[in-house]
């Protein structure tokens, strides 16, 4: 009988042991139950060893996100022509995405040209019309011819008026023998100084253009502008050489001619005395002086309206040029193309968002935390990144935001967490893959 009891207590014991582990252990955490032990201590005698909390490590899952991106709009509406890349390729900044028909903008290109040729081919047209120097003589004329009408009809004249008028007969003269000898030599230089200058900067300008040629934007640049404006200006200096060097026009020596002698009539007029013909010649004079001034002024506004119209051609042309280059899409940014709306064929608006570029090297994830371990949690805590499926592919980093506010959710509340990845050590993690996420 004492045999029997003592083989049965053994095992009464390895019972109690089972049964007492089973209901301890809940939820991957071992537990004392204070009862429990009393019982196994007056059942046996024996004291139970302590027993250590077992500390689990959270893991979660989630797929990778980029935080910097950039919608791409093409800036100019039209139909798709082509279409280069693939959501997922790699692209470099300024690389080809897709192009659009351009062949209005080519048109438009053209035109643009065409007008600012014959804007400047109007404004060399009145620059050979008329000049600043014109409108000073005219006026010159002007109040000469007001002034000795005055006399004529105060039927005086001072020897400062006659030295006057025999002053403004022999610079008519001189005139006139200018335009039959030709320019001076000194007029000469000075125009050729004014080429050699102008070809000076045409030079430099298009040494600073050549250095930002390579860039796909060059037509907005300033070098660019700078260039147009200076081979502007070398094509105004060239066409005045060009014009100083020309004989003079039968027209313009005629003028002059006939203008020497009204100033020489007016001098011997002068001279012999007045008469109601000289009056009537006096009056005639004055009116001819006004008409020639108001004619000349009209020609300096017209050559202000043309050289406006120059600078307005040059500007239409420029926009035309930037729309033209608009038509063929680039990436604004390195990286990878998240998103591609645009298909060929398809017709799509200036400011419709075609395409996104995401930064593959800018990686984050975001999980959703309980409210009880989120409270342990703090920003900077590391955090190890893992490739799904490949645990020896992971990278340390670090959480770098935590949401104050908690999803909506049956039962325990979650906390948005942000884990920012660092930029090196990230070559082997791509936007959108699976990975899990070990708070440590």
């Amino acid at each position: 009988m004492f045999r029997t009891v003592s083989r049965v207590v053994p095992i009464l014991i390895l019972i109690v042991f089972v049964a007492t582990g089973v209901a301890l252990v809940q939820n991957g955490h071992i537990t004392t139950d204070l009862a429990a032990n009393d019982w196994l201590v007056s059942a046996t005698g024996a004291q139970p060893s302590a027993v250590e909390p077992q500390i689990s490590i959270p893991t979660y899952f989630g797929s990778l996100e980029v935080t910097k991106s950039r919608a791409v709009t093409p800036g100019v509406g039209g139909e798709v022509l082509e279409v280069l890349v693939e959501v997922g390729d790699l692209v470099e900044e300024g690389q080809e995405l897709f192009r659009l028909d351009s062949t209005q903008l080519d048109w438009a290109v053209q035109r643009a040209e065409i007008a600012l040729e014959l804007a400047r081919i109007a404004l060399l047209e009145i620059n050979e019309q008329s000049s600043e120097g014109d409108l000073a003589v005219a006026q010159a004329n002007l109040e000469l011819a007001k002034s000795n009408f005055a006399k004529l009809e105060t039927g005086g004249v001072t020897e400062d008026e006659l030295a006057a008028t025999r002053a403004s007969a022999s610079a008519a003269w001189s005139r006139y023998n200018e335009l039959l000898a030709g320019p001076t030599e000194a007029r000469l230089q000075q125009l050729r100084a004014q080429v050699e200058r102008a070809e000076l900067a045409v030079t430099q300008a298009q040494r600073a253009y050549n250095e930002v040629a390579w860039r796909g934007d060059v037509g907005k640049t300033p070098q660019a502008a700078n260039l147009q404006r200076v081979t502007i200006d070398l094509n105004v200096a060239q066409a005045s050489y060009v014009e100083a060097t020309q004989p003079a026009r039968a027209s313009e020596v005629q003028s002059a001619l006939a203008a020497a002698h009204r100033a020489q009539h007016a001098l011997n007029e002068l001279e012999e005395g007045i008469s109601e013909v000289d009056l009537a010649v006096g009056r005639a004079r004055v009116a001819a002086a006004e008409a020639t001034v108001l004619r000349i002024m009209e020609l300096t506004t017209s050559q202000k309206s043309a050289e406006l119209r120059v600078s307005q051609a040059l500007v239409n042309l420029e926009e035309s040029q930037q729309r033209m280059e608009k038509a063929v899409v680039r990436a604004p940014l390195t990286g990878v193309v998240l998103a591609l709306a645009a298909e060929e064929g398809q017709v799509i608006g200036a400011s419709s968002p075609a395409a996104v570029i995401g930064d593959p090297s800018a990686l984050e994830l975001v999980v959703g935390i309980p409210q009880d371990q989120v409270l342990t949690m703090s920003v900077g805590d590391p955090v190890r990144i893992t490739r799904f499926g490949s645990d020896e592919i992971s990278v340390q980093s670090t959480i770098s935001k935590i949401a104050p506010i908690s999803l909506p959710g049956k039962g325990n509340s979650t906390f948005p967490v942000t884990i920012r990845l660092p930029e090196d050590g990230t070559a082997q993690f791509n936007p959108g893959i699976f990975v899990s996420a070990t708070f440590e």
